[in-house]
This record gives structure tokens, C-alpha cells and sequence, in this order.
């Protein structure tokens, strides 16, 4: 059976090998994504001698995830699975995993599209061709037009600033968010104040939108390897028109050029969220299956 243990920042370095070996990266398994969230979401990894390791959760939605690491290059899938009893469900199984183990028997599968992420062609969402980007050219005009504005990219002297707006964006939220909303905001707020603890000890970057000298909009985006950039935090002031559409444009015109996917990761179900990426039009989805084992 596997041997779990909680992860900690000293399996950074490790795990990152996993990670680096996985044939695509997801952005839920990055490192920081897994270790930033432990307040919420403590993470427990078991290693196997096939070079791939097996995450399980805890906190308010527990469960068993993965596995992370060279899946084309397990040569005994049997062993791996013999791991797991009868009626154990593994969540968010990468698809590629999926297409590994279709037609095995003693295994079901069904569709998590609440975990899909969406990736993007930072050369559509910079270009913004055609009408299918119409309203995002204006928002983003609309913007531009009316603010006297200022982008800088943002560096650990910066940090405390952010850290008002965040006051300052979730003092707004809280006019209408719930008691649940609330507190996942109050977990978001840590993950953000770990990204700036260890900014050096990972491939960050960020952009800030300024409007009379104040922030009214900041992103801060992981690079996932070298042409995926991956979109880790993005907030802006709604009463600033145009604010969000400014800085998804902005941040990878002047930062993200390099990249070739943008990815901005999962709508979590919500329906607001899931038009709102939509809107954008991914050039892909990074799927993801439930796995239950009969």
C-alpha cells in the first residue's frame, strides 16, 4: 500500500522532478500550488518505484489525486493500481493518464469538467482579432481612453501595496459575498502572502495597472515551464471600467510575449467564472477524470 507523508517545503526540490517529467503541466500540480494552499488544503504525497508519486488532501475537501511524474513511462500500471481498494475514487486524473487505462477492467470513469483548466494562445489574447474579441477590444479601450494610467511590473518593493489593494478589493467583495466566499477569500489571501514570502524561489512574475498613482489592478502568473505561463492570482476594481480586460492584456503584452500558452486554470462550477473564461475563447482545455476503482 502506499506510504503517505505530509509535504513539506523541503520536497520542493523532489517534487519538482516529478513535476518537470510529467508529459503536460497541469497548473494544479505545480509545486507552488500544492504547498502555498497546505493552510487549507494540507497535501500528503506517497512516492512508488515507477517514478511517480500519488497526492492525497485533506481540509474541506479530502480526497486522492494524481499521479504526478513520467505516467508514459510507468511500466506496470497493475502494481500502481493494486495500491487502491475496491470503491476508491481518485480525483482529477490528468486525461492523458485516462487514455493510458481506458479499457482496463475494474476501472470507471466520468468527466470532472469543473477541474478542466483553460489555456490560451497568448498570441490571440494579445492580438484580439475578430469579432469573437470585439467586446474585449472595447472593454479594453474603454479603459485606456478614460484613466490616466500607468503599468509597471511588479517586484518584492511593491508587495505592500498590493497587499492594501487586496484590502481594498476584498472590503468591495464583501458587500455581497457569503459567510463560504468569505472565508475562501481569507485562504487566497495566505497563498498570496506565501507567493510574496518565497517570490525568489520560484519563476514568478506580475503587472500592476496604476490609475493616479494607485493600484486598481495587479496579475501574478507562474511560468509552468517554457512556453506555458500560467495565471496564479489577477484582481482588479469592477468600478474601474474595463480594469480586468486591461490587465489580462496588458500583463502579457509587455510580459508574456515570450510564452506560448497562457494558462488561467479551472472555473470550480461557477457559472460566472466558467462565461467569463469561456468568453475568451481557449484554444484548449487540460481535461481532467474521476477514476473509481471496482
Amino acid at each position: 500500500m502506499l506510504k503517505f507523508r505530509k509535504l513539506t517545503w523541503q520536497d520542493k526540490e523532489k517534487y519538482t522532478r516529478y513535476y518537470q517529467s510529467s508529459p503536460v503541466h497541469y497548473a494544479e500540480y505545480s509545486f507552488f500550488c500544492l504547498w502555498a494552499w497546505d493552510h487549507a488544503y494540507p497535501i500528503e504525497i506517497a512516492e512508488t518505484d515507477s517514478n511517480i508519486c500519488w497526492l492525497r488532501s485533506g481540509g474541506p475537501l479530502p480526497g486522492m489525486f494524481g499521479p504526478c511524474g513520467n505516467w508514459n513511462d510507468v511500466s506496470d500500471w497493475d502494481r500502481e493500481l493494486s495500491n487502491f481498494e475496491p470503491g476508491s475514487v481518485i480525483y482529477d486524473v490528468p486525461s492523458r493518464v485516462k487514455e493510458i487505462l481506458s479499457g482496463r477492467e475494474g476501472l470507471r470513469f466520468s468527466d470532472d469538467r469543473d477541474q478542466h483548466e483553460y489555456v490560451y494562445s497568448v498570441k490571440d489574447m494579445t492580438a484580439l482579432k475578430g469579432k469573437i474579441y470585439a467586446h474585449k477590444r472595447n472593454r479594453i479601450r474603454a479603459f485606456l481612453d478614460a484613466y490616466e494610467w500607468d503599468y509597471y511590473p511588479v517586484t518584492p518593493d511593491d508587495f505592500d501595496e498590493i497587499l492594501d489593494f487586496q484590502e481594498r478589493w476584498r472590503a468591495h467583495r464583501a458587500l455581497t459575498m457569503t459567510a463560504d466566499e468569505a472565508e475562501s477569500l481569507q485562504d487566497e489571501d495566505k497563498a498570496i502572502q506565501n507567493a510574496m514570502n518565497k517570490w525568489n524561489e520560484f519563476d514568478f512574475m506580475g503587472g500592476m495597472l496604476k490609475v493616479d498613482g494607485k493600484i486598481v489592478a495587479y496579475t501574478i502568473a507562474e511560468e509552468l515551464d517554457s512556453e506555458n505561463l500560467d495565471v496564479r492570482f489577477e484582481k482588479a476594481i469592477p468600478e474601474y471600467a474595463g480594469s480586468y480586460q486591461a490587465i489580462n492584456y496588458m500583463f502579457l503584452k509587455e510580459q508574456g510575449m515570450k510564452y506560448t500558452w497562457v494558462n488561467r486554470e479551472e472555473d470550480m462550477g461557477e457559472p460566472g467564472l466558467r462565461e467569463a473564461k469561456m468568453s475568451y475563447n481557449p484554444a484548449f482545455m487540460l481535461e481532467k477524470f474521476q477514476m473509481e476503482i471496482l
